[in-house]
């Protein structure tokens, strides 16, 4: 892990400003909070993955290049698939709010990924000349904190309905209204869908494959179409 301040360029404050954490911040404000913040620099390839833990467990992190699914791992090593972050979706909210210190965060990329690690205390503690950015990037997490919380309730809605059935059309119905239409790409393989909806793998496929025969939906590895509206409205 690197200090991000090593490879900070000018195409870093041009990517850095399509984050959520940095919206409305411009070139000047962005390079004097970097080199304020001195964040952490990890870059991760394609299929490889990274943990934090202990003193980095408390850290806002964004992805401001690549493709990421998001793991927590307990005790026993059991593994949950949070979320999957693309560039331009800060996942700072994943840090400022909870103490992630009992469990470890793993990042496994799917795409080449560059991410960086911030100490919140950067936010609240710094020089005068600082206080109207920290203020900005502040409000920022405020509003990813919101969003991280619609992303929890989402979750939830899907892994709460009682059969593998109607967790699969209610995670397809949401990622159709999302994307305003019946076609559409889902963020995940098969082993990461099974992991996301809590069901069996071998099960999960076992009703795909039942709900294709039944011409409700189709598909063609992460490429998937709704074709039975009506039986899909209701989710």
């Amino acid at each position: 892990m690197r200090n991000f301040t090593e490879v900070f360029n000018d195409d870093s404050i041009k990517e850095l400003q399509k984050q959520l954490l940095f919206s409305g911040l411009d070139e000047e404000e962005i390079y004097l909070f970097i080199l304020h913040a001195k964040p952490k620099y990890i870059h991760i390839n394609r299929g490889e993955s990274v943990q934090f833990a202990e003193r980095f467990d408390h850290m806002m992190c964004v992805i401001y290049k690549g493709t990421a699914n998001i793991y927590s791992i307990e005790f026993d090593g059991y593994k949950t698939l949070l979320k999957n972050l693309s560039s331009g979706y800060s996942s700072c909210q994943m840090y400022t709010m909870f103490d992630y210190s009992s469990d470890l965060i793993e990042f496994t990329a799917s795409e080449d990924s560059d991410i960086i690690l911030i100490d919140p205390q950067s936010i609240f503690i710094g020089e005068k000349n600082l206080a109207l950015i920290q203020q900005k990037i502040l409000v920022n997490v405020i509003a990813s904190q919101r969003q991280y919380f619609l992303d929890i309730s989402e979750h939830l809605s899907i892994v709460s309905q009682r059969s593998i059935k109607d967790k699969i059309l209610r995670f397809l119905s949401i990622q159709s209204s999302k994307e305003g239409r019946n076609e559409f790409d889902i963020p995940f393989s098969r082993d990461e869908l099974a992991n996301y909806l809590a069901v069996d793998r071998a099960s999960l496929s076992r009703m795909l494959g039942n709900l294709k025969k039944e011409g409700i939906i189709d598909f063609k590895k992460n490429r998937f179409i709704l074709i039975n509206r009506e039986q899909i409205k209701k989710y």
